[in-house]
């Protein structure tokens, strides 16, 4: 509590400051002027307002009026798996169904969402492309082994290798991947064109990506490792990896900035 006191009176404390400023341009600045200081100052504030560290921004969210969901941490939808979560169960194949004109799958209500998601895209003007979606455990063994032995080859060892691929490439068992929930999407123009990796932080600031962070929680998704969180997912931050959560949580989760992780806290401490 005390910490958020401290926020909000920081908060306060700046709103004042350019209360105070605008009260002195008032004196000697014309009006074009003044509008041009006052945004500069009012987009200061805001900075203030979203520097939080991740501890903050889950303290200041305990505290607002508006209640959680009425749902279980145990939902399935809401499974938590990364890189200190593993995955306990794998998903029932039978679950699953084909992404239209992909060979990828997915779960089937998460499926269903994406394909709304996928429609809204293209009025939109964007093609979505799928990447990656579904894997198993097995699969995932298979590539993540691959990556370390071409290491191997280039003349490292077996852990420095391992070490190395983990940078990039999430163990098997540990990947959200294995779910059915999650899938890899960019859109066709930067799939046409992309100059190194597809799946590159860059894709966060086209227009594609742009809208994918602005609508997708509408279909029941969110970007699972937004910017500036990666103390808590423990992930680099990937504009491009979506992850089902069902709606009412997916908009909670995005109108509070939340991570998956922080959202799950509050949802544990509102049943104890």
């Amino acid at each position: 509590m005390k910490k958020i006191v401290q926020m909000l009176g920081l908060v306060s404390a700046s709103a004042l400051i350019v209360i105070g400023i605008n009260q002195g341009i008032n004196k000697i600045i014309g009006n074009d002027e003044k509008e041009v200081v006052m945004k500069a100052q009012q987009e200061k504030v805001a900075s203030v307002e979203t520097s939080y560290s991740s501890e903050e921004s889950l303290l200041l969210s305990k505290e607002r009026t508006d209640p959680l969901p009425d749902v279980s941490v145990d939902d399935t939808d809401l499974i938590l798996v990364g890189p200190e979560n593993p995955l306990k169960n794998e998903i029932d194949e039978n679950n699953l169904a084909t992404i239209p004109d992909t060979e990828q799958r997915l779960e089937k209500t998460a499926l269903k969402a994406y394909e709304e998601l996928a429609s809204a895209a293209k009025k939109a003007n964007f093609e979505l492309v799928v990447i990656s979606a579904y894997r198993s455990i097995s699969y995932q063994e298979e590539i993540f082994s691959s990556r370390v032995a071409d290491l191997v080859a280039s003349g490292l060892s077996e852990n420095a290798a391992t070490e190395e691929i983990k940078k990039t490439s999430t163990e098997p068992g540990f990947s959200e991947h294995h779910t059915g929930l999650a899938l890899d999407v960019v859109d066709e123009n930067w799939s046409n064109n992309y100059k190194n990796e597809v799946l590159e932080e860059a894709f966060g600031t086209t227009d594609a990506g742009i809208w994918l962070s602005e609508n997708v929680a509408q279909y029941g998704f969110i970007i699972r490792y937004p910017q500036g969180k990666e103390a808590v997912t423990k992930i680099t931050y990937e504009p491009w990896h979506i992850r089902y959560v069902g709606k009412e949580n997916a908009q909670y989760i995005v109108s509070h900035q939340l991570t998956l992780e922080e959202y799950l806290e509050l949802l544990k401490e509102k049943d104890e």
